[in-house]
């Protein structure tokens, strides 16, 4: 039999995926064919077998590791582990279980579209047994009341939903799939009532970034736990987008610090942006808790292949789990090592800023070839000394500092910083276990954890 790639594109409706594959699948047998894969375009890029199987992270035992591949977008192959490089299932749990050696605390299942492997909750569930937080990155279509309450009984315990537009045709058009602003929204409100976490997630681009404030609305009158807006990096299936220009950026990220201010409630944070940490310190902002570029530092990705880069938008490998443990490239990789020394040329490396920011290292490499050259993509010019708005330094009583050890080291500085901001903008010099309690109950809201959760952080 011969074998053939089958292009897919919905018309009429994203409910019929796998009945339209059905049918392509019979066509094919009719005909003496073997489908291999479905070809697809996500914004007008063919592609065949994006990377939407298990990609991973990382890190030491202080780092954060989310494990996926590339952007979210609709799925354009089937089920289970789709090119024939791929990781299988077995491989799966082996780099899972080496995450959990390394002292991985959180793994990010993204893609492509991680749902299109059919191992999906088994992964989950293994991540989970492992003593890993296991989150979905998804764009919701395949969500259904089934899958979300089985992928919670997994273990899951969050899922981020992206979302391109409040105007489904304009969602719908950038997707390239009629009914997927429909299915991204519904997959949120099952998540919701399953009583599963859930973030919205935006890409700004030219053509949606005015949108930004109602998609913030948006996110608010759904009860997420959370909106995440993505700053794009031109690389892989982003290279022939348009970014917007360093000015919006600086907006955008001006807007979010004052979201977050109007929605104490629900965690409002930006990725691929680390710029924000130096608006966030001038600003007095609880959010210069959560910036800086992490690559290599807190997380990496493990492509679905098995290679290990510094982040899913930085196209340089560390090394091959088929070939090495995870545990070995983590730490001695000297890709990894350089971009943690954080020896940064340009303004990058002149900027008073560097320890809080640092700049994306993935975009100084996209637009300049060079992973530790600047961000030219930021705005600032260096010239004066990072100073946080703050009055006093606060010391901290000795209760609060024992609380705040037991804390899971990946995430004890981000709630360290938060934590002294806010007793900072209180007018207080002293930190207590009062106010780390406090604190934590804040993020634990944001983040949609239980009270069981949260009290376990302290």
């Amino acid at each position: 039999m011969t074998t053939v790639y089958a292009y897919e594109r919905v018309s009429t409706g994203h409910q019929d995926l796998q009945n339209q594959r059905v049918v392509l699948e019979k066509w094919a047998d009719a005909k003496g064919l073997t489908i291999k894969g479905f070809y697809g375009d996500v914004c007008g890029h063919p592609y065949i077998y994006p990377p939407a199987a298990v990609r991973g992270g990382l890190p030491s035992p202080e780092a954060a590791a989310p494990w996926g591949g590339g952007h979210p977008g609709f799925p354009h192959r089937p089920a289970g582990p789709g090119g024939p490089s791929e990781l299988s299932f077995d491989e799966g749990c082996q780099v899972i279980d080496q995450l959990a050696a390394a002292g991985t605390r959180l793994l990010i299942l993204t893609g492509g579209e991680p749902l299109m492997r059919r191992d999906m909750v088994e992964l989950v569930r293994r991540a989970s047994g492992k003593g890993i937080t296991a989150v979905l990155g998804t764009n919701g279509m395949l969500l259904t009341r089934r899958t979300v309450r089985q992928l919670r009984e997994a273990g899951l315990t969050g899922a981020g939903i992206s979302l391109d537009s409040v105007d489904p045709n304009e969602h719908d058009r950038f997707r390239g799939v009629p009914g997927a602003w429909e299915g991204a929204v519904r997959g949120i409100r099952l998540c919701r009532a399953e009583g599963l976490p859930v973030l919205l997630q935006m890409t700004a681009l030219p053509w949606n970034y005015t949108e930004i404030p109602q998609m913030v609305a948006l996110a608010r009158r759904e009860g997420v736990a959370g909106f995440t807006l993505y700053f794009l990096v031109c690389t892989g299936r982003g290279e022939q987008l348009s970014d917007i220009s360093p000015g919006q950026y600086e907006e955008a990220l001006s807007f979010l610090i004052d979201a977050q201010r109007a929605y104490p409630d629900m965690m409002v944070r930006a990725r691929c942006a680390p710029q924000i940490g130096r608006l966030a310190s001038e600003a007095g902002s609880a959010l210069v808790g959560s910036v800086g570029c992490p690559a290599a530092r807190q997380y990496c990705r493990i492509t679905p292949e098995g290679s290990v880069t510094p982040c899913p938008y930085l196209p340089l490998s560390g090394g091959d789990l088929r070939q090495e443990s995870f545990q070995t490239i983590w730490e001695g990789a000297a890709l990894f090592r350089i971009l943690r020394e954080g020896a940064f040329r340009g303004k990058c490396g002149e900027c008073g800023f560097k320890e809080l920011c640092g700049g994306c290292r993935a975009r100084a490499y996209a637009l300049g070839g060079d992973a530790l050259g600047e961000d030219p993509w930021c705005a600032y010019q260096p010239g004066r000394p990072f100073q946080v708005n703050t009055q006093q330094p606060v010391t901290w009583t000795v209760d609060a500092e024992t609380r705040l050890n037991r804390i899971p080291g990946f995430i004890r500085s981000k709630v360290r910083t938060a934590v002294e901001h806010q007793v900072q903008a209180e007018g207080k010099r002293e930190v207590t276990g009062d106010d780390l309690r406090a604190t934590l109950q804040d993020m634990g809201r944001r983040m949609g954890l239980t009270r069981g959760e949260t009290n376990r952080l302290s």
